[in-house]
């Protein structure tokens, strides 16, 4: 096989497969049949590919179906035969998740914005030279207080396209924090936390941990960023089209920290080593439910939380090979029982 020949090939599983080329819908069709999927109607197939993409329903959940490498016709099949419904199904079910874990961690990251701008302008003052000025903060390895610093004026600089923000710049001498943060990613948020000093840092775990078991002041901290960096990374999936569960992420909750902020009713350590509240999507749905201290918009969660299973609730009804719904998305059977029992916690003493 000459050089030339390789560079067109992808490599997968110890063999080269053929590089990916432009397909129409009715090639792709016959792609999907030849990778073992079973289709009974061209035109729901057609639909599906032309609105979810052949990528994302094909590509997006191979590992879940389960696949193999055919040497002789030289692409990837499904081990077994998967009818196009049930990829479907599991990309509607996906689907969901995504747009509710997206709804509240962006509910998540205005809290945080919220109490960053408030703590640092009765901290430091009102005007950006003061609020922004480096030297107040503190360096966080690898974050450095100054890039930190630059990186939220950059922002809020190049910001034009939020109304209050172009409204400060253009009417006022000056754009207070509780306008600002409207102008900054929830990454350069989170870095702002970071670098924060520690008794802001404190007066702000202390407020979304109010209503928590856990009181140490430095495991409240701990417990806060693990907890925003793992919604972080889930909330960058999400918006760069990746699928929300059995999600690769890096972040993870620290058993003993999240076992002392909820009841055993919420999560047993016997879960927690079992699979569950580590990096998975019921880690997500705990840390959202812990930073929620609005009672109402928590019963809209177990509301928006319950719909999501509501179709699947029969325990016999396979969803993919992995099993039911929740054998599928990695979840306790009675996850919403246990989120009640975390809200019950919270605000029912």
């Amino acid at each position: 096989m000459s050089l030339g020949k390789i560079s067109y090939l992808i490599w997968i599983g110890g063999f080269f497969l053929s590089n990916k080329v432009f397909l129409t819908y009715k090639q792709q069709i016959q792609r999907m049949k030849d990778k073992n999927v079973l289709i009974s109607d061209d035109g729901f197939a057609k639909e599906i590919l032309n609105s979810i993409s052949y990528y994302n329903i094909m590509n997006g959940y191979k590992d879940i179906f389960e696949t193999y490498i055919d040497k002789e016709e030289e692409i990837e099949k499904f081990t077994s035969k998967v009818p196009l419904e049930q990829l479907h199904q599991v990309y509607i079910i996906d689907n969901a998740i995504n747009n509710l874990l997206f709804k509240y961690i962006i509910y998540i990251e205005n809290t945080l914005k919220t109490k960053i701008s408030y703590n640092v302008s009765m901290r430091f003052g009102d005007k950006q030279e003061n609020y922004l000025d480096f030297t107040k903060y503190v360096s966080a390895s690898p974050l450095d207080r100054k890039q930190v610093i630059n990186k939220v004026l950059d922002e809020l600089s190049k910001n034009k396209n939020n109304y209050s923000v172009k409204h400060y710049k253009d009417n006022h001498s000056f754009t207070p924090s509780w306008i600002a943060t409207k102008a900054l990613y929830f990454g350069t948020t989170l870095n702002w936390y970071k670098v924060l000093p520690a008794m802001i840092k404190e007066e702000i775990c202390k407020e979304y941990f109010k209503f928590s078991l856990i009181k140490d002041k430095e495991e409240q901290k701990e417990l806060t960023l693990v907890i925003l960096n793992l919604l972080h990374e889930y909330r960058n999936n999400i918006a760069h089209g990746s699928r929300t569960f059995l999600s690769n992420v890096s972040c993870e909750l620290s058993k003993d920290l999240l076992l002392k902020a909820v009841t055993q009713d919420v999560l047993t350590e016997e879960e927690f080593l079992n699979g569950f509240g580590k990096k998975d999507l019921f880690a997500v749905i705990i840390s959202i439910a812990l930073l929620i201290n609005d009672p109402t918009l928590f019963e809209q969660y177990l509301v928006d939380l319950s719909t999501i299973t509501l179709k699947y609730q029969n325990l016999d009804l396979k969803i993919s090979p992995k099993g039911n719904i929740y054998q599928t998305l990695n979840l306790p059977e009675h996850f919403v029982e246990k989120i009640t029992a975390l809200y019950n916690m919270k605000f029912t003493k």
